[in-house]
């Protein structure tokens, strides 16, 4: 009985350090008080358990390994704030850790010193060798509770704010490792491999190994993945901030009547180097621009940012759209460290006259479209890009509009896409869907052509930006 006794304390003790280190990681639901009587109760209930089951059958850790670790996951799921799967996750993280330490540092220990120690006899489970054996593991588990305090629950709190609690896919690698321990005892025992047997150190000591490796591989994938959702989640803030950056309210000026414009970008990333911008000059001009960054991803996104403000900010009522760039494009190539360039077209419509001047530092030429026409390439010389070469100076040009024009101007994701058979979709089909389409308003028109993109690259991924942008000029108001 004192056997039995002596041994379902020593296996209770790793269930104890379990539910100190899930403790110790959780948030509480409730003061101190009422856990220490909670977790008081689940102890001697967990000692009872083991205790009968032992008395049963002294090798069948069933109960000592699963039902133990089971209690120490349904008593958190009861005493502790955080979502259902965090609660899980280190609960059983906890038993893995208790399981590990017990048959690697306490169970080894045990086996080597106490032969030597002249306190097994006959039986490691002699009543010498029992107590030896729980203040062994008390030793490691005081050992492991300062390291882990110290070093991993730092740890555990940042993954688990960076995955916001969500710790469920990480559950099945846990149990399966739990699960691993006993059925590892199990069969060990069915064929005679005792704490007494030759086999019995370097077969658990071989064990442990995979199941520490395991255990760093899991934490690892923790650890990878919550960098992955943290990642992601400050991508979706800067898409929003990016998005918030662009003109994104149509109809943009529903109180003049003079013209209509609408525009679209759609990153090839969560964030992207193309932009556009439109706005008033002053009362009577209206400014557009369409631009690309080279590059993609957050530095292409950086530097759009700087662009897209230098231009509107040196765009001033009655300056020429050259001297512009030209500023613009000295003052971006002072800050360009990283070496990328923008190619970009701006244009101010004269809402009295209709006369449109514009600027085309290396960008696609515009698609011009006469009233009750068609639309056609309108072919302008195209200066260098923005940030490529200090002191360029660029030449501003003139193209007189009449009520009912329109100009189509977009970036080279647009010509550039590509399906899966590698074939672009290039400035004929354009052509030919603006034609076709040439009466509906602007929004509509950039609608039909995004959506004869997406059915001639279906599922082939999109390696561009694509970026588009509609002006039609109504003539001047009464």
């Amino acid at each position: 009985m004192a056997t039995i006794a002596l041994w379902s304390f020593a296996v209770f003790l790793a269930s104890v350090f379990a539910g100190l280190l899930t403790g110790i990681t959780l948030t509480p639901r409730y003061r101190g008080a009422v856990r220490a009587a909670a977790w008081t109760a689940g102890a001697v209930l967990g000692y009872c358990m083991a205790f009968v089951s032992y008395s049963v059958n002294l090798y069948n850790d069933a109960v000592g390994i699963l039902g133990l670790s089971a209690l120490v996951c349904i008593f958190s799921q009861f005493l502790y704030r955080d979502s259902w799967s965090t609660k899980l996750a280190i609960a059983l993280m906890a038993c893995l850790i208790a399981n590990v330490s017990t048959f690697m540092l306490c169970g080894t220990t045990d086996t080597l010193l106490g032969m030597r120690l002249g306190l097994i006899q006959e039986s490691p489970y002699e009543t010498a060798n029992l107590i030896f054996f729980i203040a062994i593991k008390l030793v490691v588990y005081a050992g492991l509770s300062v390291l882990y305090m110290r070093f991993l629950r730092r740890t555990l709190h940042r993954t688990i704010e960076a995955v916001s609690g969500k710790m469920l896919v990480f559950i099945p690698a846990l149990v399966i490792s739990v699960i691993g321990f006993y059925i590892i005892n199990l069969v060990s025992n069915s064929v005679g491999i005792y704490p007494d047997s030759f086999w019995f150190f370097p077969l658990y000591l071989t064990v442990c190994v995979i199941f520490v490796v395991e255990f760093w591989m899991i934490f690892y994938s923790i650890d990878q993945s919550a960098r992955t959702m943290k990642t992601t989640a400050e991508l979706n803030v800067a898409t929003n901030i990016q998005k918030s950056m662009l003109p994104c309210i149509f109809p943009a000026f529903p109180e003049r009547e003079e013209f209509d414009v609408f525009a679209t970008m759609d990153p090839a990333k969560e964030v992207g180097g193309d932009f556009y911008d439109f706005f008033m000059v002053d009362d009577s001009h209206l400014a557009v621009v369409v631009a690309d960054v080279s590059g993609k991803g957050v530095p292409a996104a950086l530097f759009m940012v700087i662009g897209k403000t230098l231009i509107k900010d040196h765009t001033q009522p009655g300056r020429n759209l050259g001297e512009v760039f030209t500023e613009v494009n000295n003052l971006l190539c002072e800050s360009n460290s990283e070496g990328l360039f923008i190619t970009a077209f701006e244009g101010v419509l004269d809402l009295v006259t209709g006369e449109f001047c514009y600027v085309n530092a290396g960008h696609e030429i515009p698609f011009l479209c006469r009233k009750g026409g068609e639309f056609e390439p309108h072919k302008i010389k195209a200066g260098f890009v923005l940030a490529g070469m200090e002191g360029i100076h660029y030449r501003c040009g003139s193209m007189q509009l009449e009520p009912g024009d329109r100009i189509f101007q977009y970036t080279d994701g647009v010509t550039e896409a590509t399906n899966k058979a590698n074939e672009l979709y290039g400035m004929e089909r354009l052509r030919a869907v603006l034609c076709e389409n040439a009466s509906l308003a602007p929004s509509e028109l950039l609608l039909k052509i995004k959506a004869d993109i997406d059915m001639f690259v279906k599922d082939a991924p999109q390696f561009d930006d694509i970026t588009m942008l509609c002006l039609e000029y109504r003539g001047a108001q009464p």
